[in-house]
């Protein structure tokens, strides 16, 4: 390729795809494989005479194919960018009514206003991970539904709520009480524009027959969800033990309600279907303390008014809720550098270090709770000590004081954490997860701030808070309050992580910092960091990345101190090194070591010749026991 046209083909993914640059924000992916498109259309039934609704239509290239057919649709739209673009591009179809283009979001539209309330319609949608629950909610609890609904979303996604009897989640069991779910086929990321971090699929849902789906009253259908969730907020434990820790019933009730409804008591929550479910709520009829409240979602549609605005004049509106719960990924973090440029008055160090965030990491589902005391904290994966001391319920109360300001007031709410980092091992986890319960918590109240005042606040959780706000790669700098997001990867570089068992406290590496446990090179991370932050910022290939691994692995001012207190890091180190073939680095205060690749499989054939020495014996390992390894690449 010429110099020119690597030079144009610059210019042209600057501009965007058709002169359209995507926002992260929104996780815009755009579909650019027409042939998928084109089995999206054929799965969602699309004919004359049929209705879609399409959420979502980015550039319109679904639209066109559903239009195509002689289908007539209802497509919502968010982005303000894309409305005109929509409007010129089909303005005939719009004239015509075949097209009906609504500005808004699709969690709070009237879509029962939009669609036939006594004819069979269908919808399609092409969507981030984070709303799949709440929009399916929607979907599948309008008066009258969507005879299917095809969605294009992320793979892992897509196969838990195909999953068989055995591998459910909650949000499986709500879907397959009203609808059968299968794969259609599986859409490597190569097809969107520009290329998310993972592969998605085709998920196509049919509505079972009146007969077949879930039909109870509003009532008891609360309560039915209510005793699935509690058997899902501790995926790992027995329902024996799971449930009496999320449910106000006591354990004796509990053990005689799984015996009247046939179900072993040694199971777990993904073990049984729905089925199984309805017999426990019933077995289980009427629950302690009231039903799950929808606080904010008033079918009325009123807003206060009155004496209630005048008392609260800062008070946002009021914004409707699609459901009562949310979640959040907390993604792990590494330090591709990390300056430590001297003690500020307040006793923290200033740094300057370029922070990559993980494909890996945690995850959050996050409950109202209105009739519960306090704010309460699940726990399911790793360990996590001092658990009343966490960093998410630190957040919980501190939005909740920030919202109070505002006349904003935010129930109890209840978070199942499901822990995958590896805790006090340099990668961010308890941070991470204050970020996802910070954005969370803002879904839930239907409140917004200010990306300043959303900074201040995340800076008041803790120092490396605010580093999750933006979604990528980003330059850190005074005691980690001052964030700046640079550019985004144009292909994510694979990293494979190992993580030994022999934890390494921050506070005492800082002190051996502090006490002169230094490089030789003083200045050299700093500069280091300094040069990564430029090139990042102007945009940096993984290939490009990975030919700095030797220079990074040496910029990191608290490799030598985290040395000074652990002197089993360098030998292990060393023996990585020649294992490997490839120069690691220290992220954070450790203990975790990191080693960059191309992509993520590169990354993947790096931990299995690191398993095969494990497993023969031909690598030593500090403590005696075999550390976490994980190979995925940078987010």
């Amino acid at each position: 390729m010429s110099a020119s046209s690597r030079k144009a083909n610059r210019m042209n993914r600057a501009k965007g795809l058709d002169g359209h640059a995507p926002k992260k924000r929104l996780s815009q992916n755009f579909l650019v494989d027409l042939s998928i498109r084109d089995e999206i259309v054929v799965a969602g039934g699309a004919a004359a005479g049929t209705t879609i609704l399409e959420i979502g239509p980015g550039l319109g290239a679904l639209t066109e194919g559903l239009l195509r057919e002689g289908a007539r649709v209802v497509a919502v739209e968010l982005d303000d960018e894309l409305i005109p673009r929509l409007r010129s591009k089909f303005a005939s179809e719009i004239s015509s009514g075949a097209l009906t283009l609504v500005h808004g979001d699709a969690l709070d539209v009237d879509l029962a206003q939009l669609l036939p309330s006594d004819a069979p319609w269908s919808a399609i949608a092409n969507i981030p991970y984070h709303i799949t629950s709440p929009l399916l909610h929607r979907l599948l609890l309008l008066p009258n539904p969507a005879e299917r609904v095809v969605l294009l979303v992320q793979r892992e996604v897509a196969e838990r709520v195909a999953a068989p009897v055995g591998d459910w989640s909650y949000l499986t069991a709500f879907v397959r009480s009203r609808s059968s779910a299968q794969i259609v086929r599986r859409v490597p990321r190569v097809a969107f524009d520009p290329a998310p971090a993972v592969d998605s699929a085709i998920l196509l849902l049919e509505i079972l027959p009146q007969g077949e789906r879930l039909d109870m009253s509003e009532a008891r259908e609360d309560e039915l969800w209510r005793v699935v969730q509690a058997g899902f907020r501790e995926r790992r434990k027995k329902l024996r033990n799971a449930l009496p820790r999320a449910l106000p019933v006591p354990v004796e009730r509990i053990t005689a309600a799984l015996e009247s409804a046939g179900i072993d008591p040694d199971l777990r929550a993904q073990a049984i279907g729905i089925d199984a479910w309805l017999r426990l709520a019933e077995a289980l009829h009427p629950l302690p303390g009231g039903l799950v409240s929808d606080e904010g979602d008033d079918e009325s549609g009123e807003e206060d008014g009155g004496d209630a605005a005048e008392a609260a004049p800062r008070r946002a509106a009021p914004r409707r809720r699609a459901a009562n719960w949310v979640e959040e990924d907390a993604p792990g973090k590494v330090n591709l550098t990390l300056a430590v440029i001297g003690r500020r008055s307040d006793g923290y160090h200033e740094l300057h270090s370029v922070v990559a965030p993980l494909a890996f990491g945690d995850h959050l589902t996050l409950s109202l709770t209105p009739r519960a005391a306090s704010d309460e904290l699940h726990l399911a994966g790793e360990p996590i000590p001092d658990t009343e001391e966490n960093l998410v319920l630190t957040t919980l109360r501190l939005v909740r004081a920030a919202l109070a300001e505002e006349g904003i007031a935010l129930p109890p709410i209840s978070v199942v954490l499901e822990k995958r980092l590896p805790v006090a091992a340099g990668l961010g986890g308890g941070s991470s997860d204050a970020a996802a319960t910070l954005r969370g918590a803002l879904r839930l109240s239907g409140a917004t701030l200010s990306d300043a005042r959303l900074t201040e606040l995340a800076a008041e959780i803790g120092s490396d808070v605010p580093l999750f706000l933006p979604g990528g790669p980003v330059l850190m700098e005074g005691r980690g309050e001052r964030i700046t997001p640079l550019a985004p990867w144009s292909t994510p570089p694979g990293v494979l992580l190992i993580t030994p068992r022999l934890p390494i406290r921050t506070p005492d590496v800082f002190a051996a910092f502090a006490a002169g446990a230094r490089g030789g090179m003083q200045g050299a991370a700093l500069t280091s960091s300094q040069h990564l932050a430029a090139e990042v910022a102007s945009g940096l290939s993984a290939d490009a990345l990975v030919q700095r691994s030797a220079a990074l692995a040496a910029a990191n001012d608290l490799l030598a101190p985290a040395r000074a207190i652990a002197p089993w890091l360098r030998p292990f180190d060393h023996a990585l090194r020649r294992l490997l073939g490839r120069p690691l680095a220290l992220s954070g205060s450790g203990p975790t070591l990191f080693l960059l690749y191309p992509s993520q499989a590169a990354a993947a054939e790096g931990r299995e010749l690191l398993v095969t020495a494990l497993a023969a014996g031909d690598l030593e390992t500090p403590g005696g026991e075999a550390p976490t390894i994980v190979a995925t690449e940078l987010a």
